[in-house]
């Protein structure tokens, strides 16, 4: 697919017929029904305010992307969908739920829409190929499988900042089948079924299915006196954490996106602390460096444009929230700087590049304000 020809097509308002009907055979469509106006739509890196007469997005092409939706008085929400060449993927929102239905599309809608597609072509919002690029290098090693793997549990495997919350009462009233005899008060209960905490307050819990499966980091055991020691060496854990996921140690990076995009896109803080948890994870890597090589040079471009995509308040909001990035990353530059004779040229120059690109989104990454940070603050580096 020639994106920069597809671009300048769609910019000039003037596309080609051959175009338009290849791009209408070999990519895919969402269909969204019943979305009221005034909703914020995206889908990766562009969103738009929805009109009038809205129902989706057309020409959207093969692989993985992120949709999601904004309403004014509810958290947003997004899901992952792998399109595979001309596919319809149909959805129907719930106003008064501010969310989808609860329910797939049977194969016989998708067929009446697949036949009616050239007629409601109007009402369909183009694909936005000038940010494709940008998404790509967000999310290329994010595959089917790890949406699959990672998606929360619900009916479209919807990802909100909120997910919804359900009381110990109302989960008392599923489990026996019978709400009366927990909400309502008679003179055989004259008081309604109530859980409090310590504290007096109700026992609330994430409503299963909407939590992200993230992957736990695995344990090893060590030493309580290693346990604080800044130079220590979790290659260990890194080759555990590859080893429940197949051995595969891209996928490890398909996650590090995968958090970084519900965070970044989806505004779900639980993809941030993923995202984190990763990040220390990889910068207390000593051996590793050594022995996966290939991994590490993934890892700093995929933690490159990460950053390179980021809002320019998003180093003083969040990334540089307790020193967060100063202190685990200049870790990891001091592991690579230790070991010029055994490390490649090729992730020396790599790590060189990426710590100058840092430094100029005013990280401070040197070692000695690392120490500064302990000798001043009395830190203790705490990994994952």
């Amino acid at each position: 697919m020639d994106i920069e020809k597809i671009k300048k097509a769609l910019a000039d308002d003037e596309m080609p017929q051959e175009l338009a009907q290849k791009l209408f055979a070999d990519n895919g469509f969402l269909i969204i029904q019943n979305c009221p106006p005034g909703l914020e739509f995206g889908v990766d890196f562009k969103s738009w305010t929805i009109a009038e007469k809205f129902l989706g997005l057309k020409l959207i092409p093969p692989g993985i992307h992120y949709f999601f939706l904004s309403t004014t008085h509810a958290p947003r929400i997004g899901f992952f969908k792998c399109f595979k060449g001309n596919e319809i993927h149909l959805l129907k929102w719930d106003k008064k739920a501010e969310s989808f239905e609860d329910k797939i599309a049977s194969k016989e809608d998708i067929e009446r829409l697949k036949a009616n597609l050239q007629n409601i072509d109007r009402n369909l919002a183009a694909y936005p190929f000038s940010t494709s690029q940008n998404w790509i290098q967000l999310s290329n090693f994010i595959g089917e499988k790890t949406i699959e793997r990672l998606k929360p549990k619900n009916c479209h495997g919807l990802i909100t900042g909120q997910p919804e919350t359900v009381t110990k009462e109302e989960e008392l009233a599923e489990e026996i089948k019978d709400k009366s005899k927990v909400f309502n008060v008679d003179r055989e209960n004259p008081e309604r079924t109530r859980f409090r905490d310590s504290a007096g307050l109700p026992i609330m819990k994430v409503k299963p299915g909407f939590e992200i499966p993230f992957t736990k980091i695995p344990d090893v055991p060590f030493t309580e006196e290693s346990k604080y020691r800044p130079g220590i060496d979790n290659s260990d854990r890194l080759d555990l954490l590859a080893k429940s996921l197949g051995n595969n140690y891209n996928e490890v990076l398909a996650e590090f996106q995968y958090a970084f995009v519900v965070f970044l896109i989806g505004q779900v803080y639980d993809g941030y602390d993923q995202w984190k948890r990763l990040i220390h994870l990889f910068s207390s890597c000593r051996a590793a460096l050594v022995t996966h090589e290939k991994f590490f040079l993934e890892y700093l471009m995929t933690l490159f444009f990460q950053i390179k995509q980021c809002p320019d308040d998003f180093f003083v909001d969040v990334l540089s929230k307790d020193n967060f990035l100063s202190t685990t990353l200049a870790w990891f530059f001091a592991n690579v700087e230790d070991a010029p004779e055994i490390l490649s040229p090729q992730l020396r120059q790599k790590t060189a590049k990426v710590k100058v690109f840092l430094k100029r989104n005013l990280i401070d990454l040197s070692i000695f304000h690392l120490i500064n940070l302990f000798n001043n603050a009395g830190v203790i580096f705490h990994l994952i």
